[in-house]
């Protein structure tokens, strides 16, 4: 119960690592409120955790909308001490392929809605006056880098960043920004990949530890940056990969067409 009594909004909370963090922050005593676009899977995680927590509807990027949660959370739960951005989308293909809306989906989820949600959350701590953490979900793809992956890998890269300059300016004010840098976790995001069992026994092969993380063991670490135990720990970006990144990537080289010589 190391959370006891602490507010915490969560989002992408609708499933995979965003349900699992509010399962094990609530499991720790924190009351939830559990944001996804889709207002029924928020619902549906609000009410695995109890009576105690709230389920909440908007999109990431919105500021208007954001706010209202905000506003929301603040009048039915009595303010915020935690937050964690965990919604999150991905789009395959390569650089060339990849059009102008899909580029844009992916930033907007992952790095323009960190932004928002992370910049209200801040004003809302700030408001009330007392200290706060917030938890960014990134990925060890903000440090590899993944064919097929080119909007991904930029955003979360930049969720990287973001965090650093964040704990900078909010230190003084008692607020520690953080992020946590997912490998292959078991998630619906994931579910095609882990499907096809080539792709899959090839990450498998790249993870020392030699299976995918589950939603759980990255919630046991969001749970450790908002307690009193991490109290000195800000602007890092902590990655739960099964030591992934200590290996390569793994790559599609072998279906990218072959490059032509300088005689053809």
């Amino acid at each position: 119960m190391k959370l006891d009594r602490r507010i915490a909004l969560v989002t992408g909370a609708g499933s995979g690592i965003g349900r699992a963090v509010c399962a094990r922050l609530a499991a720790e005593g924190a009351r939830i409120a559990a944001l996804d676009l889709d207002l029924e899977a928020a619902r549906a995680t609000a009410s695995l955790l109890g009576p105690d927590h709230v389920a909440l509807s908007a999109d990431v990027a919105d500021e208007a909308g954001i706010d209202a949660a905000l506003e929301l959370v603040a009048q039915r739960l009595g303010g915020l001490d935690m937050a964690v951005n965990a919604a999150g989308v991905a789009v395959s293909a390569s650089l060339v392929d990849t059009t102008l809306d899909q580029w844009q989906r992916v930033m907007g989820v992952c790095l323009t809605g960190v932004f928002v949600c992370a910049r209200a959350q801040a004003r809302q701590m700030l408001k009330q006056g007392r200290a706060g953490v917030i938890v960014n979900i990134a990925s060890t793809n903000a440090q590899q880098a993944g064919e097929g992956l080119s909007a991904y890998c930029a955003s979360k890269a930049g969720v990287d960043m973001l965090t650093k300059v964040a704990a900078l300016e909010l230190a003084p004010r008692g607020i520690r920004v953080v992020a946590v840098g997912p490998g292959l976790t078991r998630t619906p995001m994931v579910s095609r990949l882990m499907a096809n069992p080539a792709a899959y026994g090839e990450f498998i092969d790249n993870i020392p530890l030699a299976r995918p993380a589950e939603p759980a063991d990255i919630a046991a670490m969001v749970a450790f940056l908002c307690s009193d135990d991490a109290a000195y720990i800000t602007g890092q970006t902590l990655y739960v990969d099964g030591g992934a990144s200590l290996m390569r990537y793994p790559s599609l080289a072998s279906r990218r067409p072959r490059a032509a010589s300088a005689t053809e």
